[in-house]
């Protein structure tokens, strides 16, 4: 529960940056972005990344129902969907 404190201490000197229906981006610090879930009672559905760029189009991609290709996206996905939404999402080859 400290780690949940402490990232939303973090988050408060945040600001967003990006919504889009489920998701925001906070930008942390000059160059650092998490991605979270909306209306969640802590940020344990969070996931770091170093662009907003990338945090852009990782949020297009799941609105798609679209796996992303990378191993670390799709983790960043797996962290920021329940399991019966990331368990539908759909591999493109």
């Amino acid at each position: 529960m400290e780690y949940f404190d402490n990232l939303r201490r973090d988050y408060t000197m945040s600001r967003v940056v990006f919504y889009h229906r489920r998701f925001k981006v906070l930008q942390i610090g000059k160059s650092s972005y998490v991605v979270v879930r909306k209306n969640t009672p802590n940020y344990s559905e969070h996931s770091h990344l170093s662009s907003l760029h990338g945090a852009i189009s990782l949020i297009r991609l799941l609105d798609h129902g679209l796996m992303p290709h990378s191993d670390y996206l799709r983790e960043s996905a797996r962290r920021l969907l329940r399991d019966k939404e990331f368990s539908k999402l759909k591999v493109l080859s």
